[in-house]
């Protein structure tokens, strides 16, 4: 994956957070049923973790693999993947 582009990146941004969240669903559920801990109330808090990947990932693009347009391209979809987040599950009434 040598490719510096943007769409790339937005791809890679939009794409990356589901099986995040899979995983993480994973990982909640069995320590629940397990009786380690109660889980994390609301699973809201799951989508905010599933995109804060792309966060971390953005500087492994943009600072050690110097491909900075594809990091462009993660920042602008993660950060309106934050946005919506907050539209959608933060209004007030």
């Amino acid at each position: 994956m040598k490719k510096d582009n943007f769409l790339l990146g937005l791809l890679t941004g939009l794409v990356l957070p589901f099986p995040v969240y899979g995983i993480l669903w994973l990982i909640d559920t069995g320590l629940k049923k397990a009786g380690v801990w109660n889980g994390l109330q609301p699973h809201e808090n799951l989508y905010l973790l599933s995109i804060a990947l792309n966060f971390l990932l953005i500087r492994f693009f943009m600072v050690k693999w110097q491909m900075q347009k594809t990091g462009r391209g993660m920042l602008l979809i993660s950060i309106l993947m934050v946005v919506a987040f907050f539209l959608l599950f933060f209004k007030q009434y």
